[in-house]
């Protein structure tokens, strides 16, 4: 089957699933006469065949990539919280933002893979890559890419798979900057074949700072076998060079301190007339130049552009001094020397009003006449340039920081796992860069790349071998842009060889855990599309999305350098991170919700670690650190934290007033507005707080804080379906004449029953009737998914764009029952964001709406397939953004999945298939499968431990009508247990604590 078939079509459906655009019927099925014709225009009747939705749950097949897809793929590959890099869908790596700038332009580092085969006619060097082989396949199951590559004329198959380190529970061991490649290569002709890899890695060390360090920053490489491996060590070094003797004074070329530009030219709307007096309106603060006048083209925003070009001087000393800010945007806003009619020197900004001195050594066009040329052709986000005090000098300026505390400043190191050799331009003629000898020195900012020839290998025919590289890095100096100071890498490893040696020494560990952990989750009864969109989100967790302090403390953006401090409520959503690594996300509540974030004196947690106040924030923490003792193996973590717990449930109380479990004062919530009034998405979650407060104080022995909250939470209940409840789905009650602004009132909200979803995902059960929480979800359907969003946008555009028309997705809110209340409405209302989909939809999963919770996952993968967009990057505000970690949110409720570490309970009940269901599960110390089959009369259900151990007091799983009495196993050997049957649950209950070991398996037969 084809990549591009399988996009399309499941096996075993009766018809190919086609986009869901083309599905949708012409008009909606509802209006109102007294409304506008464009009021509403969200189909009733989303038009799905019924073929189509049967083929949503078929298994299908994998999804290989190929062709123009390629171009689109860039799957994570570097370790949690270690910056940023991309797995290109043809092997080859970018966005390397692992040198502590998260965003903005910077060069792409050279780095490849190649296959020297040796024949009778000589050695022919094949780059992994698509200028190498004809046929180039991508398939990515996270953490692991596997691309392949195939040409009939090489008498060799070769895939490499790609991957760091992530193993569930093991934080520190998927916590490794470092990316590991397994080259398999399999010798397809009839004749032996001699084969070797080859591997080059630029000198990046300095990458973006070099330049303003002309003539101190150096750079060193040195390529040796060290313990069996052969490395490529790059690093960077300070160069002190010799004292300018008896240096001329600096010649200033303009200052910009005068009434206007003088004999400079200026061209175009950009610059004005005259220098600029700082920052101007609607600019962020300009600081950094010199004086109070500098060349600033904001004049009038980003969208003017021009040229202002200077008269003609002699280069009459060694440096061009200056100073820049502004856009980063090579060649459109910079600042050029141009020498007769050539640019020389560029040099752009950082995305950043400071300006910072820069440095052009310019010895070489000493005695010959230049001049300098400021632009500004951009018009887009930081289309403009900051420049002030030009200078020729015998004396490099610098204002950045000494080169060895600089962002980029640090090693790097590419290792091969066996003993090889330096290469050399013969060997790798395809490398774009100088290659350097063994031993290497010079100056920044000239490029060269240092590349090693492993052994070869001789192969039989059929025969197969495994060549081992690693890659590795360590920039340790991530300052304040970064969101804090240091890497957690940084406290555990002295260098980037230090990173290699250690994943070398490891690797056969690391490998099998990694690769078990992938091979258990797709070892699934669920769709392949669908496992594939739901766990692609925890790559996130590997991008600058996510930080990993040197003291310890995890933090996170909202989306990569987007919206600051670990924000509470974008991150209410997210489940990914702490179902698989519930260790980080205890450190998150005790440093940051609890420690940074938390008021002493009134119990306020701030939503970006601050001191600011969020109402769906405040309840979403109390929740949050519910589910992280949930995760526990033993009460220490709810013991050590609670009175705190306690404190942070009380503030919300205390913003309810009255104890009637309705806050109706103003809500600052995730929309970056305040709701008026009562409503259920703030309301939800504080019933679903109350209930989970509840719960954790009767665990600790506090029966008048768990009376107190139950109280609370019954008012609630009744008041909210009294007051919010409209017959078909609930609403906000506000007074829109006083509130005008960014209100709901009673539009249908996506996220109206936020807080019921989160109360199933950690066993709290029903905080309205069932049957008013089932109507709700089924109206957010009905209103707001659109199988294509265009005639809706159209009437009513949204701010921002994260879908296109023609597209399907779900709309944060409609008003189908009244006047689109535009843009007096609540913020994003027209607005698509996955997270809320994925929220919804795992909400739907737990309310059996299966059908309908399939169609909105697959809107989402059908809008991330590479055809149109990178399928590992759902973009929000921000690239990869982490409200989409809410994905995980709908695979635990497809199992049915219900855990308690500390009471040792857990419950698998499946949703989907419960006749032949297999799927991975993780619990506190421990991960596996577990597996339902039904036939005959008999039900089979078996949890197999995969990693770990898992201690059970209690398991619970769906019963099999008719209440047959059930056998239970553990390894063959019959273990004790009462059962009782209630409600399709069939509860075991062990005489004593049953604990599973990793290779263990339990087995419940009815």
């Amino acid at each position: 089957m084809s990549a591009d078939t399988s996009r399309r079509e499941f096996l075993g459906a009766s018809a190919a699933v086609i986009p869901l655009a083309a599905l949708a019927s012409g008009q909606p099925a509802y209006a109102q006469s007294a409304l506008p014709a464009d009021n509403h225009l969200v189909p009733e009747d989303k038009g799905l065949r019924p073929e189509w939705v049967r083929g949503l749950r078929a298994k299908g097949q994998p999804e290989w990539y190929r062709g123009d897809e390629l171009d689109r793929i860039g799957m994570p590959c570097g370790g949690i919280g270690c910056g940023q890099l991309y797995l290109r869908g043809d092997g080859s790596l970018t966005s390397w933002r692992i040198f502590n700038r998260p965003t903005g332009p910077q060069p792409d580092v050279e780095q490849g893979f190649a296959l020297l085969i040796t024949g009778r006619d000589g050695t022919v060097a094949r780059p992994l890559a698509r200028r190498g082989f004809d046929g180039v396949t991508f398939r990515g199951e996270y953490p692991i890419g596997r691309v392949r590559y195939l040409d009939w004329n090489a008498p060799v198959r070769v895939e490499m798979s790609v991957w760091s380190p992530f193993i569930p529970l093991a934080a520190n061991d998927s916590n490794l900057p470092a990316t590991v490649f397994e080259i398999e290569v399999e010798n397809t002709s009839n004749q032996p074949v001699t084969v070797a890899t080859a591997g080059w890695l630029e000198n990046a060390v300095g990458l973006n700072t070099g330049p303003v360090h002309a003539g101190r920053a150096g750079r060193v490489t040195r390529v040796a076998v060290e313990r069996g491996r052969t490395l490529i060590s790059h690093a960077g070094e300070l160069l002190t060079g010799p004292a300018v003797a008896d240096p001329r004074p600096a010649r200033v070329l303009a200052d910009f301190e005068g009434a206007d530009y003088g004999d400079w030219k200026a061209e175009g709307e950009a610059f004005g007339a005259r220098p600029a007096r700082g920052t101007l309106q609607g600019q962020q603060p300009v600081t950094g130049f010199e004086g109070k006048g500098l060349v600033n083209s904001f004049l009038g925003g980003d969208g003017p552009q021009g040229r202002l070009t200077s008269p003609d001087f002699v280069i009459d000393r060694t440096h061009l001094n200056f100073q820049i800010g502004g856009g980063a945007n090579p060649g459109q806003t910079c600042i050029n020397l141009v020498v007769g009619d050539k640019v020389v020197r560029t040099a752009a900004g950082r995305n950043e009003e400071q300006l910072l001195w820069q440095t052009w050594d310019i010895k070489e066009f000493a005695g010959k006449t230049g001049r300098i040329e400021i632009l500004d052709r951009a018009d887009g986000p930081w289309g403009h340039i900051n420049v002030d005090q030009i200078e020729l000098a015998d004396v490099p300026r610098v204002g950045a920081p000494p080169f060895p505390e600089c962002e980029d400043y640090g090693t790097f190191t590419l290792a091969c796992a066996e003993a090889g050799r330096a290469a050399t331009a013969s060997d790798l003629a395809q490398v774009p860069l100088p290659l350097t000898g063994a031993d290497a020195k010079w100056a920044a900012p000239e490029r060269r790349a240092g590349a090693v020839v492993g052994p070869d290998t001789t192969l039989a025919p059929g025969a197969r071998h495994t060549f081992v590289w690693v890659l590795a890095w360590h920039f340790p100096n991530a300052g304040a842009g970064m969101g804090g100071n240091g890497h957690y890498y940084a406290a555990r490893f002295a260098d980037a060889p230090a990173v290699a040696h250690h994943v070398l020494d490891n690797h056969a560990r690391l490998s099998r855990d990694t690769r078990l952990w992938r091979d258990t989750y797709y070892d699934s009864s669920l769709p392949w599309w669908l496992l594939d969109r739901l766990h692609s989100t925890l790559s996130y967790l590997a991008t600058g999305t996510c930080r990993w302090f040197k003291n310890g403390r995890f933090w996170a953006w909202e989306g990569v350098n987007c919206c600051e401090g670990t924000c509470t409520h974008v991150w209410n959503y997210a489940h990914g991170q702490a179902r698989l690594f519930p260790e980080i996300e205890r450190i998150v509540r005790r440093q940051q919700d609890y420690g940074a974030a938390y008021d002493e004196a009134s119990g306020l947690v701030g939503f970006r670690g601050n001191r600011a106040y969020a109402a769906d924030g405040q309840c979403g923490t109390t929740l949050k650190a519910y589910r992280e003792h949930l995760m526990s193996a033993d009460k220490s973590f709810l013991g050590e934290l609670w009175p705190k717990i306690k404190h942070a449930l009380e503030f919300s109380m205390g913003h309810d007033g009255n104890d009637d479990g309705l806050i109706e004062d103003s809500q600052h919530n995730t929309y970056d507005i305040n709701f008026e009034g009562p409503n259920t998405f703030v309301g939800a979650l504080y019933l679903a707080a109350l209930r989970a407060g509840e719960q954790m104080a009767r665990e600790v022995g506090d029966a008048a804080f768990a009376d107190r909250c139950k109280r609370v939470f019954e008012a609630g209940r009744r008041l909210s379906m009294e007051r919010l409840y409209n017959g078909e789905y609930f609403i906000q009650q506000v007074d829109l004449k006083k509130h005008p602004r960014f209100q709901y009132a009673d539009g249908c909200l996506a996220d109206q029953l936020f807080g019921q979803g989160w109360a199933h995902h950690v066993g709290l059960g029903y905080l309205y009737p069932a049957d008013a929480v089932k109507s709700g979800l089924k109206a957010v359907f009905k209103y707001n998914y659109a199988p294509d969003i265009g005639p809706q946008t159209r009437a009513h555009p949204p701010g921002r764009w994260f879908i296109g028309n023609g597209e399907p997705g779900l709309l944060i809110c409609t008003w189908p029952k009244s006047r689109h209340l535009g843009e007096n409405a609540v913020l994003y209302r027209d607005e698509v964001w996955t997270g809320i989909e994925y929220q919804v939809a795992g909400h739907m999963v737990w309310e059996d709406q299966i059908d309908e919770a399939l169609t909105v996952c697959r809107a989402i993968h059908d809008r991330y397939q590479p055809t149109k967009r990178n399928p590992y990057n759902e973009i929000e505000c921000g690239d990869h953004y982490s409200r989409a970690l809410a994905s995980w949110g709908v695979y635990t409720a497809l199992c049915g999945y219900d855990y308690h570490g500390p009471a040792g309970r857990l419950t698998m009940m499946p949703k989907i298939t419960p006749e032949a269901f297999r799927a991975a599960f993780t619990a506190a110390e421990g991960w596996g499968t577990f597996e339902q089959t039904r036939g005959a009369g008999t039900q089979n259900s078996r949890i197999i431990l995969r990693y770990g151990q898992l201690t059970l007091n209690e398991l619970t799983l769906s019963a099999l009508p008719g209440g047959k009495p059930a056998e239970v196993k553990l390894g063959g050997t019959v273990v004790a247990a009462k059962a009782t049957s209630a409600d399709g649950r069939l509860a075991l209950t062990f005489d004593k604590p049953l604990t599973i070991k990793a290779g263990q398996e339990l087995q419940v037969i009815q």
